[in-house]
Protein backbone atom coordinates (compact mmCIF):
# COMPACT_ATOMS: atom_id res chain seq x y z
CA UNK A 1 0.00 0.00 0.00
CA UNK A 2 1.31 3.27 -1.02
CA UNK A 3 0.83 6.40 1.43
CA UNK A 4 0.52 9.38 -0.29
CA UNK A 5 0.85 11.41 2.85
CA UNK A 6 4.39 9.79 2.96
CA UNK A 7 5.61 11.59 0.21
CA UNK A 8 4.19 15.15 1.57
CA UNK A 9 6.16 13.95 4.52
CA UNK A 10 9.22 13.46 2.08
CA UNK A 11 8.70 16.61 0.57
CA UNK A 12 8.93 18.44 3.87
CA UNK A 13 12.00 17.09 5.02
CA UNK A 14 13.85 18.17 1.97
CA UNK A 15 12.22 21.72 2.39
CA UNK A 16 13.38 21.97 6.06
CA UNK A 17 16.93 21.27 5.35
CA UNK A 18 16.70 23.32 2.42
CA UNK A 19 15.11 26.31 3.84
CA UNK A 20 17.10 26.27 6.73
CA UNK A 21 20.58 25.83 5.37
CA UNK A 22 19.77 29.14 3.61
CA UNK A 23 19.29 31.02 6.55
CA UNK A 24 22.18 29.27 8.22
CA UNK A 25 24.43 30.41 5.37
CA UNK A 26 23.13 34.31 5.87
CA UNK A 27 22.80 34.77 9.41
CA UNK A 28 24.95 32.16 10.77
CA UNK A 29 21.73 31.00 13.04
CA UNK A 30 21.69 28.46 15.59
CA UNK A 31 18.16 28.01 15.17
CA UNK A 32 17.99 27.19 11.54
CA UNK A 33 20.93 24.85 12.05
CA UNK A 34 18.85 23.16 14.79
CA UNK A 35 15.85 22.86 12.14
CA UNK A 36 18.17 21.02 9.80
CA UNK A 37 19.33 18.12 12.18
CA UNK A 38 15.53 17.74 12.35
CA UNK A 39 14.63 17.68 9.15
CA UNK A 40 17.68 15.02 8.25
CA UNK A 41 16.33 13.09 10.90
CA UNK A 42 12.90 13.35 9.23
CA UNK A 43 14.75 11.80 6.19
CA UNK A 44 16.60 8.75 8.37
CA UNK A 45 13.17 7.32 9.71
CA UNK A 46 11.32 7.59 6.89
CA UNK A 47 13.63 6.13 4.85
CA UNK A 48 13.46 2.99 7.27
CA UNK A 49 9.88 2.63 7.14
CA UNK A 50 9.71 2.81 2.82
CA UNK A 51 12.52 0.26 2.42
CA UNK A 52 10.60 -2.17 5.61
CA UNK A 53 8.30 -3.89 2.79
CA UNK A 54 11.15 -4.64 0.72
CA UNK A 55 13.22 -5.90 3.61
CA UNK A 56 10.47 -7.95 4.41
CA UNK A 57 10.61 -10.20 1.05
CA UNK A 58 14.20 -10.22 1.85
CA UNK A 59 13.63 -11.58 5.34
CA UNK A 60 11.39 -14.10 3.24
CA UNK A 61 13.61 -15.25 0.21
CA UNK A 62 17.07 -14.27 1.64
CA UNK A 63 19.12 -15.15 -1.67
CA UNK A 64 16.36 -14.07 -3.62
CA UNK A 65 15.97 -10.77 -3.23
CA UNK A 66 18.70 -9.16 -1.85
CA UNK A 67 20.72 -8.94 -5.51
CA UNK A 68 17.27 -6.70 -6.71
CA UNK A 69 17.08 -4.64 -3.34
CA UNK A 70 20.57 -3.86 -3.90
CA UNK A 71 20.48 -2.73 -7.32
CA UNK A 72 17.41 -0.45 -6.93
CA UNK A 73 19.16 1.13 -4.09
CA UNK A 74 21.70 1.90 -5.98
CA UNK A 75 20.17 2.81 -9.26
CA UNK A 76 18.11 5.33 -7.30
CA UNK A 77 20.72 7.05 -5.03
CA UNK A 78 24.63 6.87 -6.18
CA UNK A 79 24.08 8.43 -9.53
CA UNK A 80 22.39 11.90 -8.53
CA UNK A 81 25.06 11.61 -5.88
CA UNK A 82 28.06 10.93 -8.73
CA UNK A 83 26.52 14.42 -10.13
CA UNK A 84 26.10 16.12 -6.65
CA UNK A 85 30.30 15.17 -6.63
CA UNK A 86 30.81 16.42 -10.03
CA UNK A 87 29.21 19.80 -9.31
CA UNK A 88 30.98 19.97 -5.62
CA UNK A 89 34.19 19.63 -7.34
CA UNK A 90 33.53 22.20 -10.43
CA UNK A 91 32.47 25.01 -7.45
CA UNK A 92 34.39 24.32 -4.82
CA UNK A 93 37.46 22.13 -6.61
CA UNK A 94 38.97 19.50 -4.85
CA UNK A 95 42.05 17.96 -5.89
CA UNK A 96 43.16 15.34 -2.87
CA UNK A 97 42.20 12.51 -4.74
CA UNK A 98 42.51 9.78 -1.66
CA UNK A 99 39.44 11.67 -0.12
CA UNK A 100 37.62 11.93 -3.27
CA UNK A 101 37.74 8.16 -2.94
CA UNK A 102 36.26 8.42 0.61
CA UNK A 103 33.21 10.00 -0.89
CA UNK A 104 32.75 8.00 -3.74
CA UNK A 105 33.01 4.75 -1.51
CA UNK A 106 30.63 6.71 1.46
CA UNK A 107 33.36 5.93 3.86
CA UNK A 108 34.05 9.58 4.50
CA UNK A 109 32.09 9.21 7.85
CA UNK A 110 32.01 5.94 8.30
CA UNK A 111 33.77 6.46 11.70
CA UNK A 112 33.56 10.30 12.20
CA UNK A 113 32.74 12.87 9.80
CA UNK A 114 34.66 13.99 7.19
CA UNK A 115 37.71 15.97 7.63
CA UNK A 116 36.45 18.20 4.20
CA UNK A 117 32.95 18.44 5.36
CA UNK A 118 31.93 21.82 3.26
CA UNK A 119 33.29 19.92 0.15
CA UNK A 120 29.68 18.33 0.08
CA UNK A 121 28.09 18.71 3.79
CA UNK A 122 24.72 16.65 3.07
CA UNK A 123 27.08 13.55 2.28
CA UNK A 124 27.50 12.20 5.50
CA UNK A 125 23.57 11.52 5.62
CA UNK A 126 24.02 9.47 2.34
CA UNK A 127 26.80 7.21 3.60
CA UNK A 128 24.40 6.16 6.62
CA UNK A 129 21.68 5.28 3.76
CA UNK A 130 24.08 3.50 2.01
CA UNK A 131 25.79 1.28 4.71
CA UNK A 132 22.12 0.86 6.01
CA UNK A 133 21.34 -0.92 2.61
CA UNK A 134 24.46 -3.16 2.80
CA UNK A 135 24.15 -4.07 6.51
CA UNK A 136 20.71 -4.47 7.05
CA UNK A 137 20.06 -7.85 4.17
CA UNK A 138 23.19 -9.37 5.53
CA UNK A 139 22.23 -8.91 8.93
CA UNK A 140 18.88 -10.64 7.30
CA UNK A 141 20.96 -13.40 5.73
CA UNK A 142 22.66 -14.56 8.65
CA UNK A 143 19.85 -14.56 11.35
CA UNK A 144 18.26 -16.38 8.89
CA UNK A 145 20.61 -18.99 8.79
CA UNK A 146 20.65 -19.16 12.79
CA UNK A 147 17.05 -19.26 13.29
CA UNK A 148 13.98 -18.73 10.57
CA UNK A 149 11.07 -16.35 12.30
CA UNK A 150 8.99 -13.66 10.34
CA UNK A 151 9.91 -11.79 14.15
CA UNK A 152 13.81 -11.53 12.86
CA UNK A 153 13.48 -8.63 11.42
CA UNK A 154 12.10 -6.82 14.30
CA UNK A 155 14.29 -8.09 16.82
CA UNK A 156 17.53 -6.90 14.03
CA UNK A 157 15.94 -2.97 14.67
CA UNK A 158 15.45 -3.36 17.93
CA UNK A 159 18.80 -5.07 18.93
CA UNK A 160 20.80 -2.27 16.67
CA UNK A 161 19.08 0.39 18.42
CA UNK A 162 19.82 -0.59 21.68
CA UNK A 163 23.66 -1.43 21.11
CA UNK A 164 24.11 2.03 19.31
CA UNK A 165 22.65 3.80 21.79
CA UNK A 166 24.69 2.08 24.82
CA UNK A 167 27.60 2.55 22.55
CA UNK A 168 27.13 6.35 22.06
CA UNK A 169 26.37 7.10 25.59
CA UNK A 170 29.42 5.21 26.58
CA UNK A 171 31.93 6.88 23.97
CA UNK A 172 30.25 10.62 23.77
CA UNK A 173 32.57 13.07 25.83
CA UNK A 174 30.53 15.99 24.93
CA UNK A 175 33.90 17.36 22.86
CA UNK A 176 32.43 17.22 19.12
CA UNK A 177 29.53 15.49 19.32
CA UNK A 178 28.23 16.60 15.42
CA UNK A 179 31.30 15.40 14.30
CA UNK A 180 32.04 11.86 16.00
CA UNK A 181 28.71 11.04 17.05
CA UNK A 182 25.57 12.15 15.37
CA UNK A 183 27.59 11.94 11.64
CA UNK A 184 29.31 8.58 12.44
CA UNK A 185 28.04 5.86 10.14
CA UNK A 186 28.90 3.68 12.88
CA UNK A 187 27.17 5.48 15.38
CA UNK A 188 23.84 6.51 13.74
CA UNK A 189 22.94 3.62 11.22
CA UNK A 190 20.37 2.79 14.05
CA UNK A 191 18.37 6.40 12.92
CA UNK A 192 16.97 4.31 9.85
CA UNK A 193 16.16 1.27 12.13
CA UNK A 194 13.80 3.06 13.93
CA UNK A 195 11.19 3.93 10.78
CA UNK A 196 11.72 0.09 10.19
CA UNK A 197 10.53 -0.59 13.25
CA UNK A 198 7.86 2.06 12.83
CA UNK A 199 6.50 -0.23 9.84
CA UNK A 200 6.53 -3.38 11.70
CA UNK A 201 4.39 -1.74 14.24
CA UNK A 202 1.54 -0.34 11.83
CA UNK A 203 -2.18 -0.95 12.81
CA UNK A 204 -0.43 -2.33 16.29
CA UNK A 205 0.10 0.73 18.64
CA UNK A 206 -3.48 2.39 19.60
CA UNK A 207 -4.18 6.22 17.95
CA UNK A 208 -4.29 7.36 21.60
CA UNK A 209 -0.80 6.42 22.44
CA UNK A 210 0.62 7.52 19.25
CA UNK A 211 -0.77 11.68 19.89
CA UNK A 212 0.55 11.32 23.26
CA UNK A 213 3.96 10.40 22.08
CA UNK A 214 4.30 12.45 19.30
CA UNK A 215 2.97 15.47 21.40
CA UNK A 216 5.44 14.70 24.72
CA UNK A 217 8.48 14.39 22.48
CA UNK A 218 7.89 17.58 20.26
CA UNK A 219 7.53 19.38 23.19
CA UNK A 220 11.18 17.87 23.86
CA UNK A 221 12.52 19.26 21.30
CA UNK A 222 10.69 22.77 21.24
CA UNK A 223 12.11 23.28 24.52
CA UNK A 224 15.95 22.17 23.29
CA UNK A 225 15.29 24.53 20.06
CA UNK A 226 14.28 27.32 22.56
CA UNK A 227 17.53 27.07 23.25
CA UNK A 228 19.89 25.27 20.65
CA UNK A 229 23.56 25.90 21.77
CA UNK A 230 22.81 23.85 24.91
CA UNK A 231 22.86 21.02 22.43
CA UNK A 232 26.54 21.39 21.91
CA UNK A 233 27.17 21.51 25.64
CA UNK A 234 25.23 19.14 27.91
CA UNK A 235 26.25 15.12 27.16
CA UNK A 236 22.39 14.51 28.71
CA UNK A 237 20.66 16.39 26.21
CA UNK A 238 22.60 14.80 23.29
CA UNK A 239 22.29 11.28 24.36
CA UNK A 240 18.64 12.22 24.84
CA UNK A 241 18.10 13.98 21.86
CA UNK A 242 19.10 11.58 19.32
CA UNK A 243 16.65 8.45 20.33
CA UNK A 244 13.97 11.29 21.22
CA UNK A 245 13.94 12.67 17.92
CA UNK A 246 13.99 9.23 15.90
CA UNK A 247 10.55 8.16 18.42
CA UNK A 248 9.25 11.17 17.67
CA UNK A 249 9.36 11.40 13.74
CA UNK A 250 8.21 7.37 14.01
CA UNK A 251 5.15 8.87 16.22
CA UNK A 252 4.04 10.93 13.61
CA UNK A 253 5.15 9.11 10.26
CA UNK A 254 2.57 6.43 11.78
CA UNK A 255 -0.56 9.27 12.34
CA UNK A 256 0.15 10.10 8.66
CA UNK A 257 -0.32 6.56 7.45
CA UNK A 258 -4.48 6.86 8.71
CA UNK A 259 -4.27 10.10 6.45
CA UNK A 260 -6.26 8.66 2.77
CA UNK A 261 -5.79 10.61 0.57
CA UNK A 262 -9.20 10.16 -2.29
CA UNK A 263 -8.74 12.96 -4.54
CA UNK A 264 -6.38 12.62 -7.75
CA UNK A 265 -5.27 15.94 -8.13
CA UNK A 266 -3.57 15.45 -4.43
CA UNK A 267 -2.06 12.01 -5.29
CA UNK A 268 -0.64 13.99 -8.41
CA UNK A 269 0.77 16.77 -6.37
CA UNK A 270 2.26 14.17 -3.60
CA UNK A 271 4.10 12.22 -6.49
CA UNK A 272 5.46 15.62 -7.67
CA UNK A 273 6.85 16.42 -4.17
CA UNK A 274 8.34 12.85 -4.07
CA UNK A 275 10.19 12.60 -7.21
CA UNK A 276 11.60 15.66 -6.67
CA UNK A 277 12.52 15.49 -2.61
CA UNK A 278 15.94 13.42 -3.28
CA UNK A 279 17.36 16.03 -5.78
CA UNK A 280 16.36 18.94 -3.29
CA UNK A 281 18.35 17.54 -0.23
CA UNK A 282 21.69 16.39 -2.46
CA UNK A 283 21.81 20.23 -4.95
CA UNK A 284 20.10 22.97 -2.54
CA UNK A 285 23.33 24.27 -1.35
CA UNK A 286 24.81 24.64 -4.50
CA UNK A 287 21.81 26.89 -5.25
CA UNK A 288 22.53 28.99 -1.94
CA UNK A 289 25.91 29.99 -2.87
CA UNK A 290 24.47 32.10 -5.69
CA UNK A 291 21.41 33.21 -4.42
CA UNK A 292 22.42 34.54 -0.80
CA UNK A 293 24.23 37.31 -2.71
CA UNK A 294 21.84 38.45 -5.24
CA UNK A 295 20.44 41.27 -2.87
CA UNK A 296 19.72 42.88 0.74
CA UNK A 297 16.30 41.64 0.78
CA UNK A 298 16.48 37.76 2.56
CA UNK A 299 12.64 36.92 1.53
CA UNK A 300 13.31 37.74 -2.05
CA UNK A 301 16.31 35.92 -2.11
CA UNK A 302 14.77 33.37 -0.34
CA UNK A 303 11.72 32.71 -2.79
CA UNK A 304 13.99 32.94 -6.29
CA UNK A 305 16.28 30.63 -4.38
CA UNK A 306 13.51 27.70 -3.49
CA UNK A 307 11.66 28.44 -6.92
CA UNK A 308 14.92 27.65 -8.93
CA UNK A 309 15.70 25.09 -6.68
CA UNK A 310 12.21 23.10 -7.50
CA UNK A 311 12.44 23.73 -11.42
CA UNK A 312 15.88 22.61 -11.66
CA UNK A 313 15.35 19.31 -9.34
CA UNK A 314 11.93 18.72 -11.82
CA UNK A 315 13.89 18.95 -14.55
CA UNK A 316 16.85 16.72 -13.05
CA UNK A 317 14.24 14.32 -12.10
CA UNK A 318 12.49 14.17 -15.42
CA UNK A 319 15.40 13.82 -17.54
CA UNK A 320 18.01 11.85 -15.09
CA UNK A 321 16.63 10.35 -12.71
CA UNK A 322 13.44 8.56 -14.19
CA UNK A 323 15.13 7.19 -17.18
CA UNK A 324 17.47 5.21 -14.81
CA UNK A 325 14.61 4.67 -12.26
CA UNK A 326 12.72 3.08 -15.01
CA UNK A 327 15.62 0.91 -15.82
CA UNK A 328 15.41 -0.75 -12.60
CA UNK A 329 14.90 -4.79 -11.91
CA UNK A 330 11.94 -5.77 -9.95
CA UNK A 331 10.59 -7.76 -7.19
CA UNK A 332 8.18 -10.44 -8.20
CA UNK A 333 5.70 -8.01 -7.32
CA UNK A 334 5.84 -4.27 -7.24
CA UNK A 335 7.31 -2.08 -4.13
CA UNK A 336 8.06 0.67 -3.29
Amino acid sequence: MHYWALDFYRFFAALIVSSSHFFVALYGSPAAEYISILGVELFFVLSGFVLAPQLLRIQDSPTQHIKIFLIRRWMRTIPPYVVALIFASVLFGYGDAINLVKFLSYTQNFVADSPSPNFCPVAWSLSIEEWFYVVTPLLILITSKIHKNKANLFFIGLSVIVLMSAIRLGLNDGSNWGEEVRRSVLLRIDAIFFGLIAYLLLDKIKVKYLIFTSFASLIFLICVGLNPTALSNSILLQNLFLPICSICFSSILLLLTCIDFKSRTTEKIAKFCADISYAMYLFHLFFITFFIHLGNIAIGSFIAYIAALITFCYLFFVLFEKPILKARPKFSKTTS
